[in-house]
């Protein structure tokens, strides 16, 4: 292995949020190889993300979403084509397959490296991608999904390559993902317009807090009344300022009530491109989220979280580290599951979130915030 700019290869392509979890072997590599050069393969529609993170080289881009599609178009192929030449235009030090499926394992086949790493059989997506990898390891689903992830790069560099200089005292350790965060790359008009935003009457109040009230799935939402009863509660503590995000029309609507009831204190702002969205999240003091890709998103900063979770384990997918918090509700009809439960998208009550209440949430973000300030401050906790 090159030992000034080691050359390195990220496989994973899609979802969003599996992405930006994803991030935190970036910091973990350029700790280790300060010099490193990182080339990450991504679907199409989530390159804008990708490149703007600062230490992110170049993404590779393929336009695997629409192949069923578009696959009888000539276009298509030769789009696909210029992606698998700049794909083989590298020869890398290591290719990391994160992503773990058939698709991925064609383009970890097909990419330049000797070192081909993937998740072995037991804990693979799909076990025909075993076949493109030469270094496999088996690891626990049970743990964070970033650290899934960051495991699988530690232990290769700790079984195959001991002797290389930065290796990390433990693999246990979730400290080894850089939770100080990142900026990612936005232009100058975007940097204007965060300026802007923060110099708005409505947020020179006390604390910023963003509210991300938006998930893919409802069954993940927290009832908008419970939300609007913990903000009046988090207020009057904190004598703070909320902004308003959104994602979709229907988050749109929810937040334009909830800037209605906290007229004086707070600001809805249209929908942004993600990595002003994260460069935004960068300037708050907390951001208050569901299992999300905004809860995700701010894993990625350092700022701090508070989540709320129902149908999804917070074990596995909320943020690493002691700033970020999330309180899960419980399932009335026993259902035990280690990541998320089988009834997420059907459940017809979504009893596990929905029959939280204000009370409770605000008595368990009170406690963790209080001990969060106090830690800041060298001091312990009363």
């Amino acid at each position: 292995m090159s030992e000034n700019k080691p050359r390195f290869l990220i496989v994973k392509t899609s979802s969003l949020g599996d992405i930006i979890q994803a991030f935190s072997t970036l910091n973990y590599l350029h700790k280790r190889f300060p010099s490193a050069m990182i080339d990450w393969v991504v679907e199409k529609r989530f390159a804008t993300i990708v490149d703007a993170h600062p230490l992110v080289r170049r993404s590779i881009a393929f336009d695997i979403k629409r192949f069923k599609t578009r696959w009888r178009e000539l276009r298509f192929w030769r789009i696909l084509a210029q992606s698998f030449k700049a794909l083989r235009s590298e020869q890398y030090d290591a290719v990391f397959d994160l992503q773990g499926n058939c698709k991925s394992g064609v383009i970890t086949f097909l990419s330049q490296s000797k070192a081909k790493v993937g998740f072995g059989r037991k804990s693979v997506r799909e076990w025909p991608n075993v076949l493109a990898t030469r270094v496999r390891f088996e690891i626990p689903r049970t743990i964070n999904i970033r650290m899934q992830y960051l495991r699988l790069i530690q232990l290769f560099f700790h079984l195959e390559h001991p002797g290389l200089k930065g290796e990390v005292s433990s693999l246990e350790d979730e400290s080894a993902v850089d939770v100080q965060g990142v900026r990612f790359k936005i232009d100058s008009m975007s940097q204007a317009l965060i300026q802007s935003l923060l110099e708005a009457p409505e947020l020179r109040r006390g604390k910023r807090i963003m509210i991300c009230p938006g998930s893919k799935w409802i069954n993940k939402q927290l009832p908008q009344d419970t939300l609007a009863s913990l903000m009046n509660k988090i207020e009057e503590a904190l004598h703070c300022s909320f902004l308003l995000v959104w994602g979709a029309e229907e988050e749109r609507e929810i937040c334009g009530s909830l800037q209605r009831q906290f007229s004086s204190c707070s600001c809805v702002i249209d929908r942004m491109e993600l990595p002003l969205w994260q460069n935004l999240m960068n300037e708050m003091d907390l951001v208050i989220a569901v299992d999300s890709s905004a809860l995700h998103l701010c894993g990625t900063t350092s700022t701090p979280s508070f989540s709320v979770f129902g149908p999804t384990s917070p074990e596995i997918f909320k943020p690493v580290g002691a700033t970020h918090f999330a309180y899960q509700g419980s399932c009335p009809y026993q259902m035990i599951f280690e990541k998320q439960c089988p009834l997420l998208r059907s459940c017809s009550s979504g009893a596990c979130i929905r029959n939280l209440n204000a009370d409770e949430l605000f008595g368990h973000f009170w406690k963790w915030w209080q001990n969060l300030n106090f830690s800041s401050c060298n001091k312990s906790p009363v």
